[in-house]
Order: C-alpha cells, then sequence, then structure tokens
C-alpha cells in the first residue's frame, strides 16, 4: 500500500504516469507485496527473530550508539558493496556476484523511478538540451551528446553488460569446477542465472532494434524484455535472488558475535572449560524450547565432552555396562 501511494502521489496523481510502462509497476507493486510477506514470515522464525531483536537490542545502546554506527558503516562496505566476503572464497566467484549485484542495482535504480512515473526527461528551457525531472521538479539539463548524455540514455545497456559479465563468469565456474557441481541444482542456481540472462539480452536487443535493425521487430521484442522482467520481478521473493533483502539484516549478527565475544561464557557442566558465550547458550535454549525441543542438562556440556559421552556409552554397551552419565 506504501508503494502504491508513493506511485500515485510521486507522479502527480498519475498525470505524469507513463502507461507504456504500468505493467512493470503493476510488476513492482506485486513484488512488493510478495517481498513484505516473506520477509515477515522469514524474520518471524524463533532463531531469525531472537537475533533481529537482540541486534538491535545491541545496536541502540547509548553509550555504544556511535561506535555502532561507524561499525555498521564498515559492514555495509564491506558486505554489500564490495563484498568482500565472497572475495575470501573465490576472485571469479566475487567479480560474478559483483557483476550481478551492481548491474541489478542499477537497473532497478533507472527502471522503477520511470514506470513508478517518478522520473521524466523533458525540453530545456534553451529548447536544445534535455532536463531530467523528478516528482515533476526540474533538476539539472544535459546535452544528449554529452557524456552525461551517453551515461543516463546507455544505463541500462550498462547494466545488462555488468549482468552478463557475472554470468558468464558464474557459468565458467558450474561449467568447469568439480565442487560447484556436486551442490548446484536447477532452482537455486541455474534458474536465477537464465533469468538474469533473459532479461540482460533482451534489454540489449531492444537497443540493437532501433539503433542497427531501423525499429524493425521493435514491438515483440520489448514485449518479450517486458515478460522477462516481470517475471524476474515475481519470482525473486521466493527464490534464490531473495538474499537481496536478507543481507541487511544479517549485518545485525556482527553486533550480536561482538557482545557473545565480550560477555561472560559459559562453562560446561562436566570439563569447567568454557565452550561458547553465555548469551548464545541461553538464547539457543530458549529457541530450542519454542520449537519444542528440550535437552535439559545436556545443552550444558561443550561439544567435545558431549562426543566423549557417546564414545563412552557406545564402549560400555558393547560390553553390557550401564549407562555412562
Amino acid at each position: 500500500m506504501a508503494l502504491v501511494l508513493a506511485i500515485y502521489f510521486g507522479s502527480g496523481a498519475l498525470h505524469r504516469f507513463d502507461s507504456p510502462l504500468a505493467a512493470y509497476a503493476a510488476a513492482t507493486v506485486l513484488a512488493a507485496f510478495a517481498f513484505t510477506y516473506r520477509y515477515l514470515m522469514w524474520i518471524q522464525r524463533p532463531a531469525t527473530w531472537r537475533y533481529f531483536k537482540a541486534s538491535w537490542k545491541l545496536f541502540v545502546q547509548p553509550k555504544k550508539l556511535i561506535k555502532n554506527i561507524l561499525k555498521l558503516v564498515g559492514l555495509l562496505w564491506n558486505n554489500i558493496v564490495i563484498q568482500k566476503f565472497i572475495g575470501k572464497r573465490s576472485h571469479t566467484r566475487w567479480i560474478a556476484h559483483m557483476g550481478m549485484a551492481w548491474g541489478c542495482l542499477l537497473a532497478f535504480a533507472i527502471t522503477f523511478p520511470l514506470s513508478w512515473g517518478w522520473v521524466q526527461f523533458g525540453i530545456a528551457p534553451d529548447g536544445s538540451n534535455y532536463q531530467v525531472e523528478f516528482m515533476g521538479i526540474p533538476q539539472f539539463a544535459f546535452d544528449p551528446n554529452s557524456l552525461i548524455g551517453f551515461v543516463l540514455f546507455n544505463g541500462l545497456n550498462i547494466s545488462a553488460v555488468l549482468v552478463l559479465t557475472g554470468i558468464g563468469f558464474a557459468m565458467h565456474r558450474r561449467a568447469f569446477q568439480h565442487g560447484a557441481h556436486a551442490v548446484q541444482s536447477l532452482e537455486n542456481d541455474l534458474i536465477p542465472l537464465i533469468l538474469l540472462f533473459s532479461v540482460s539480452i533482451t534489454g540489449l536487443m531492444i537497443t540493437a532494434s532501433y539503433r542497427l535493425m531501423g525499429g524493425a521487430h521493435f514491438s515483440f521484442i520489448s514485449l518479450l524484455h517486458a515478460f522477462t522482467v516481470i517475471l524476474l520481478l515475481l519470482w525473486m521473493p521466493f527464490g534464490k535472488l531473495f538474499h537481496v533483502v536478507q543481507r541487511p539484516a544479517q549485518l545485525g549478527v556482527a553486533y550480536y558475535k561482538e557482545a557473545g565475544l565480550d560477555g561472560p561464557k559459559a562453562l560446561c557442566a562436566r570439563s569447567g572449560q568454557p565452550y561458547q558465550s553465555q548469551l548464545h547458550h541461553d538464547d539457543l535454549v530458549e529457541v530450542m524450547k519454542e520449537v519444542g525441543i528440550d535437552f535439559g542438562a545436556h545443552q550444558n556440556l561443550s561439544p567435545e565432552e558431549k562426543r566423549k559421552l557417546i564414545a563412552m556409552n557406545q564402549l560400555d554397551s558393547l560390553e553390557s555396562r550401564s549407562f555412562v552419565g
């Protein structure tokens, strides 16, 4: 509903709404509904909700708020902007993710405001240049033959090239690395790449049609492109690409881990040795109870002591001796 209202008022009660882009706008509204529903279902899972609440509680502590904000800037830069955690796994995976991520974000940043009627390109007062308008307010004028004009008019082509570059690296990895063969699946790995490839190729075909082919088959290609974009938008909330909206929330886990490292440690009931943070131990116990699992005092043992108990009880079972607790 918020997006519908934003489209209505942002486009001047639909006076600046571009009707040929109505299908794209409708798809974004449906996708927004699906993203919101899926996100709420995900965030209400016992473990996720506990992480979510604890992360916000730790983040807004008055004494650490400034430090936490600075830490958040670093987390956003490393995990969202440059995706440093992927680069540690493989350089080719990093290139693939960067190409697809920033290609998609660039395309969304261009197409969403246009399809919502927020951005228009009009004629500048001098009668020769273009003027960018945002929600009916003039922003700046530019020469269509300048570098700015080239970037603005080819922004979607640039994003398509970035996405295709990322897809190329991703497909090379999946075709020639045996480790990728073992874990890939059609739904989580290949369908996202196929959808992104379809959107990018059909988008470039539109440019090829009016620049190289004299507009031949433009109507069909534009409809095909619209179909692929709508399909991608409606699939995203239910597929692997949903992690686009999950990732920012997962940044809060860093504050939770930091609080666990600085806080008291849980001590093993058998060995007396610390094995994890008390914060994580207590929350884990509570979450397991919420889902109907309770191991009682056994949860106060370290992983090492649990493995010892398994071995000792197996030995006692073979020798027909009593259970060792």
